[in-house]
């Protein structure tokens, strides 16, 4: 499954390619504001799933 990390109020975004390496991501962008996560699918449609992914969201 594909995700995509936005931040920067939308100006900026990354992908993820599995679970494990969205959690990498956050962990990377733990300095930044993510606005949103979104599951990508195959055919091109998103999903939010930023309550999911909330608690892996450091916020200090």
């Amino acid at each position: 499954m594909r995700y995509r990390i936005e931040y920067a109020d939308g100006k900026c975004c990354n992908y993820a390619n599995s679970r494990e390496d969205l959690l990498e991501w956050l962990k990377l962008l733990h300095e930044e504001t993510i606005t949103d996560i979104r599951k990508v699918y195959k055919n091109g449609i998103t999903d939010s799933v930023m309550e999911r992914y909330q608690r892996f969201i450091k916020t200090e």
